[in-house]
């Protein structure tokens, strides 16, 4: 990072986490009952469907504004970030850049194993974004104005999803990362992507293959 060296850092507390076991569970805990809502299917109810048995069979945002539109499939998105971005503000209150780790990746795993029975769980991209809004907001920025150029460019999700996703830790160590210990945040980002990878890998395989025409939705 001698390149860097220069260069203003933003210093989000990243360092060793040291939270303690009891606080660390309960903002896991509180993390997974949040992003344990079932957004995509409390909106299909609404609009008169079910995401779980149409279209692509993902219960997400972007199988929603397929088979609902915009409007219903919007609302999805909003709800998926609601759900990782507001436990992990509290995260934050309660014990800093970890505490809000701790409560973002709770949720993440929520969106993607729920709480609720008979609920089957999405992919994690939305959920994943939220995180990374949380934890690192100026390079959330980046990442999506990147995904937001690339689809408005390109018309193809997976391709904007894969650039903006690219972008975020990119951005983190260009912003934040100048020492050895400021590498805890990195590693912490790189848990997650570790997770939301597996889950997309074993969800891809598991929901029925679908067109993803021009105009498809930023979001999964």
């Amino acid at each position: 990072m001698d390149l860097l060296a220069g260069v203003p850092a933003i210093d989000l507390g990243g360092g060793a986490p040291d939270l303690g076991l009891p606080l660390t569970l309960g903002l896991v805990a509180l993390g997974w009952l949040a992003g344990s809502f079932p957004s995509a299917i409390v909106v299909g109810r609404l609009v008169g469907i079910d995401p779980r048995t149409e279209g692509d069979g993902n219960p997400g945002s972007a199988n929603v504004w397929k088979l609902a539109g915009p409007a219903a499939g919007t609302a999805v998105f909003a709800l998926d970030l609601a759900k990782v971005v507001l436990p992990g503000i509290a995260g934050w209150l309660a014990g800093g850049f970890w505490g809000a780790w701790c409560a973002a990746i709770g949720a993440v795993l929520g969106a993607m194993w729920p709480l609720v029975p008979g609920v089957p769980g999405g992919r994690g991209v939305n959920a994943g974004a939220g995180a990374a809004i949380v934890l690192h907001p100026p390079a959330a920025a980046i990442a999506i104005g990147l995904f937001a150029a690339t689809w408005l460019v390109a018309r193809r999700r997976v391709v904007a999803v894969a650039v903006g996703f690219a972008a975020y830790p990119i951005g983190a160590a260009v912003l934040s990362v100048r020492s050895l210990d400021d590498a805890w945040l990195l590693a912490g980002i790189g848990l997650l992507y570790l997770v939301l990878v597996a889950r997309y890998a074993a969800t891809a395989r598991r929901t029925r293959p679908a067109p993803d025409p021009d105009g498809s939705p930023p979001g999964t």
